[in-house]
């Protein structure tokens, strides 16, 4: 058994993020830590974009052809013995959207660390397909993911290491 905790993972996935692990999703510029807003508190916000850092030619192409859209990353974890359900998840959702919408976030991921998350949420996450969020759930023991059915969500897979 792996005695990896629910911050460990946290303070792991932020860090990925801020050195250009998802960088062929956005580049993370910023991160802000016990993040408050709608009553929420989330462990971790990143914010980024998708316009590509580089050398002048690479940032002139960056600039003319692709368009640039705010993505952020929300990251979650319970304590050990904190149970998320169906209800919770929806309302964290809805939160991350009214963010986006307030913030004019164009993508959105939406990662909750926890341990033995029950058949319900597994299956809630699983087939979700909102193409402007990704969610995925990571089991602190086991390491195991479940991630929506987004492309967001099967990029959550792609590019984090857990």
């Amino acid at each position: 058994m792996d005695t990896s905790s629910e911050k460990d993972i946290v303070d792991s996935v932020e860090k990925q993020l801020m050195k250009g692990k998802g960088r062929w999703v956005a580049d993370f510029k910023e991160s802000f830590r016990e993040y408050r807003t709608h009553g929420l508190t989330f462990d971790v916000l990143v914010r980024g974009d998708t316009r590509v850092r580089g050398f002048l030619l690479s940032r002139f192409f960056s600039f003319v052809l692709n368009p640039n859209y705010e993505v952020a990353c929300f990251i979650l974890s319970l304590e050990s013995g904190e149970r998320l359900d169906e209800k919770s998840v929806a309302r964290y959702l809805k939160v991350i959207k009214s963010v986006m919408k307030e913030q004019k976030i164009d993508w959105s991921w939406f990662l909750v660390v926890g341990r033995r998350f029950g058949g319900g949420v597994k299956k809630a996450v699983a087939g979700l397909s909102d193409r402007a969020l990704g969610v995925a759930l990571v089991d602190a023991e086991s390491h195991e993911m479940v991630n929506s059915d987004s492309y967001l969500g099967r990029q959550f897979r792609r590019y984090i290491k857990i």
